[in-house]
C-alpha cells in the first residue's frame, strides 16, 4: 500500500491558557474540505456527512507552542448494503 501526503486540518493546537493541558484549543483551517482530495474522503452514513480525522501529539512543541495538530484520516470505509454485504 502506497504512503500517503499527511493532510492537515489544524496545526496550531495547544493547551487552554485557562484550563491548562486537559484542553486542548486552536484553529481548523475549513478551506481545506473543498479541496477535492478531502471530498473523496468524506463519506456518508444514515444520512449524515463525516470525514474521519486524527489528533496526534506532536513530539516536540513548535516554536509557538503548539503540542498537537489535526491530520485528516485518509481511511474510508466501505459502502455495505442494508443486510451488510459490500
Amino acid at each position: 500500500m502506497e504512503k500517503s501526503e499527511k493532510i492537515m486540518l489544524a496545526g496550531n493546537l495547544k493547551a487552554s491558557a485557562k484550563f491548562g493541558a486537559s484542553l486542548v484549543e486552536g484553529a481548523i483551517n475549513l478551506d481545506i474540505l473543498s479541496d477535492e482530495k478531502v471530498k473523496k474522503l468524506i463519506y456518508t452514513y444514515e444520512g449524515k456527512q463525516y470525514l474521519n480525522v486524527k489528533v496526534v501529539q506532536r513530539k516536540e512543541a513548535s516554536e509557538f507552542g503548539a503540542t498537537h495538530y489535526i491530520e485528516i484520516d485518509q481511511y474510508v470505509p466501505e459502502k455495505k448494503d442494508k443486510k451488510g454485504k459490500k
